[in-house]
């Protein structure tokens, strides 16, 4: 785990990253032309942008979620708005399968006094976490391992170029993936038993599939009174195992409209205790 310096600075955007900012939120013809001109035609190549909340990131120009992002100024920001009324000093947010960083940071800012731990088990993607935290100077846990419901090793598939937020430990029949890691996973409920971790008082979880065993690793943490918001990615279906886990210890579920067009064959819920 490490933890990037704290205090915010707003760094100049270079004008090669701005101009083909610009050009995709117009939506103006021969972006990838541009963008080899401008020396960004490569797949790992990154330009720096804000969001609508300001801050920086180094994002992909033309990977999915990425450039949802630098169009949009956020990515699912209905997610951002169900923790928000939740922040503050006695938070712990757990960011499960934090991707690049979008949420974790970003509530960061939002409310430093707010405690935020994420998990991002991919080598690739934990490495981009890494480097959006230290450009926001944002103090947060970051973890390079998958909650799962037990300890152990286990193989992680691994996206295709262009949409990160695929990688997973549950692989979908239908999805095509580049090739496996092996990475360590443990239960959320050990790393608090433990003195690793702070318990959450709110957690949004997006790991593809694997929800339900994250969350099952992380059954006392759930049940805790101090536990009040849980925001997730799930299919449609009013009792999917998730849900019907995440009401058992007494979370009424709410679905999330999506607030930016990256709507899909999955929705966005918030769980809250009364």
């Amino acid at each position: 785990m490490t933890t990037p310096p704290s205090t915010p600075v707003l760094l100049p955007l270079p004008w090669r990253d701005r101009l083909l900012a610009t050009w995709l939120r117009r939506g103006w013809r021969g972006a990838p032309r541009l963008a080899a001109f401008l020396g960004h035609s490569g797949r790992q190549s990154t330009i720096l942008a804000r969001t609508a909340y300001n801050n920086l990131f180094a994002l992909h120009p033309f990977a999915y979620i990425d450039q949802t992002v630098i169009r949009s100024g956020y990515y699912e920001s209905e997610v951002l708005a169900a923790l928000r009324p939740r922040l503050g000093p006695a938070a712990v947010l757990w960011d499960i399968g934090a991707n690049f960083g979008l949420h974790g940071i970003t509530a960061k800012i939002l409310s430093p006094e707010t405690a935020v731990v994420c998990f991002e088990p991919a080598p690739a993607i934990h490495a981009r976490t890494v480097h959006n935290a230290a450009l926001n100077q944002a103090d947060i846990r970051l973890v390079s391992l998958a909650l799962s419901e037990r300890a152990g090793y286990a193989p992680l598939h691994l996206a295709p170029p262009g949409n990160s937020g695929m990688t997973t430990l549950s692989p979908w029949s239908g999805g095509t993936y580049t090739g496996t890691v092996l990475v360590a996973t443990a239960r959320g409920d050990d790393l608090i038993a433990a003195g690793v971790l702070p318990a959450p008082t709110l957690i949004k979880i997006d790991v593809e599939g694997h929800e339900l065993a994250a969350l099952a690793g992380l059954a006392s943490a759930l049940a805790a009174p101090a536990c009040r918001t849980v925001v997730f990615e799930d299919s449609f279906g009013a009792n999917s195992p998730v849900k019907n886990l995440l009401r058992s210890v007494g979370f009424a579920i709410s679905p999330l409209g999506r607030l930016e067009p990256t709507a899909h064959t999955l929705g966005n819920f918030t769980a809250e205790k009364a």
